[in-house]
Parts: C-alpha cells; structure tokens; sequence
C-alpha cells in the first residue's frame, strides 16, 4: 500500500517582513491506497507576484482536479504499456493543468477585486489598470510540481514547471532526480512559472515502468537549504519513518521545516511525498487491479 505525507512551513525570511506562506502542498492516496499524488506549488516571492499565495493553492487544486479526470483513460494505455500514448497524454495532461489555473485564477480575481492596498501597490510597481491578462496572471505567478504512482501497474509520472526538485526513491535505498525534469535554465537565474508567455513550452515531464520506494517533491526552499548530497538521505529517513507512522512523521517535519529554513535559504518550504508500505497482502493487491 502507498502512504501520502506533505508538509510546510513559512519562511523565516517571509516571517519578518509578515509575508504568508507562499507555498503549497497536497499529498493524498486512492480509497485502495493503490495510486497516491504528491503536489507543491510555489508561489513567487516578488513584489509583483502579490497573489502568489493564492496562486499556488490554485494550482494544486488544478493539477488534482485533471489528474482525476484522466486517471482511467491513463491507466487504460498503462496497463498496455502504451509508451507513446502516455506520453502524448502527459504532455496534454500538462496543458489541460494550465488553463484550468488560468481558468480558476480568472475566477478568483472576479470574485476577489484588487483592493485599495493592492491598487497602491500596482500604480507603484507601474503594473497598468485595468489589468491585462498577462498582468492578471502575474500576480497569482506560481511553480508547480507533481508526481503520481500506480503501485499496483508499477508506474510512476511527474510533471513540473519552474524550480524545486522531484526525487525518486529507488529499492536499492537510493534516490535520484530524473534528468528529464530538470529545469535547465536554472543556471541562468531564470525560473519558468505558471503565469508565463511560453509557460506550456515550459512544462517538462517523465515518466517509468518500475517499481520503486517512493516518490517526492519539494520546492527550492528545501532544496536550498539542505546540501544536495545529503539530501537522498533525509528523503529515505522520512519514507522509513513515514510508513511506520505517517501522522507523527509529518507533524516532526513540520516542527522541523521552520528551523531548516531559519538555518538555510529563509525561504518558505514544501514537501509531498509517496511511499510504499509492504503489507504483505498478495490476494488483495491482485484483486484491487
């Protein structure tokens, strides 16, 4: 069976300046505990990105919500092992999770009108009223990333946009990040979002039939505050920790989280994890395919 954990905190450096939490995270499993997702969203620190917050919640919520609506037409191709229609589908999957955000930011903004304050804040930045859309969509600028296994059909996918990291959990005890979901503009100061022009040329994914330990994802604030090295270490403590007992393991990350980024990058943190729980029971995982 598939335990799901998440975990944040507000960043020591937002905790001073009375910034929220910009990040955003959901981890949760099927009735079955055979499928589980891991999601987190940062929600961009700017001054201009005044709506980040809200815009990493909605982003989460985006990604489950089509995750959901195309779980069986997915899990169709993957019992065939279907690679090229599944990549097909993720890469559809990714553009279908866009423009429900930008539906749901609409949204948002509609029911929720700029305020004094955030009027104010515009005409400082020089941000033109009435808004255009890229601007409307600036202010909710987010990251995102999300990852999905079928225990079960032993098969895992991520999707990611912007910055973080996605590690997988193998068998042998280690952990890697997928070179295909790296942001290769990182090194160049530049973090693709949500709320950008090219944002769906922006989407990298990938995708596996293997069976693993364990997926997690995190945003850069964890990542920047932990030494990469020993980081697939810290991941592994939390699977073995969280399969023994998935509640008291999240509330000592969140006890820990706000001492890691005091210590580290002052940033907000994120982490969603899936791990697999051996339970022995051979007759129910066939019946529950």
């Amino acid at each position: 069976m598939l335990i799901a954990l998440d975990a944040r905190c507000q960043g020591s450096e937002h905790i001073k300046i009375a910034r929220p939490c910009q990040d955003f995270a959901r981890a949760m499993t099927n009735y079955w505990g055979t499928n589980a997702y891991a999601l987190v969203a940062d929600g961009h620190g700017g001054e201009k990105y005044f709506r980040s917050a809200e815009g990493s919640r909605i982003a989460v919520s985006s990604a489950a919500e089509e995750m959901n609506k195309v779980l069986k037409e997915l899990l169709f191709h993957i019992k065939k092992k279907e690679a090229n229609v599944i990549d097909k589908s993720l890469k559809n999957l990714c553009s279908r999770i866009l423009l429900l955000w930008r539906e749901k930011v609409k949204a948002h903004f509609s029911e929720n009108p700029l305020s004094e304050k955030e009027l104010k804040l515009c005409e400082e930045l020089k941000i033109n009223i009435p808004l255009k859309e890229e601007d409307l969509f600036m202010l909710y600028g987010s990251t995102l990333l999300s990852s999905v296994y079928f225990e079960n059909y032993e098969f895992w996918f991520s999707l990611q946009i912007g910055d973080g990291k996605t590690y997988i959990l193998k068998e042998d005890g280690s952990a890697i990040s997928p070179k295909e979901l790296e942001n290769e503009k990182a090194a160049f100061g530049v973090t693709p979002s949500l709320c950008g022009k090219n944002a769906i040329e922006e989407f990298r994914y990938g995708f596996s039939f293997e069976k693993i330990a364990g997926i997690c994802v995190m945003s850069d604030g964890l990542t920047d505050s932990f030494n990469l090295e020993k980081l697939p270490n810290f991941l592994i403590s939390i699977k073995n920790n969280a399969i023994q007992n998935a509640e008291k393991t999240k509330a000592e990350l969140e006890e820990y989280l706000p001492k890691l980024s005091e210590k580290g990058s002052g940033d907000d943190i994120s982490i969603a994890g899936i791990f697999v729980k051996e339970d022995g029971n051979k007759l129910m995982n066939i019946l529950r395919k």
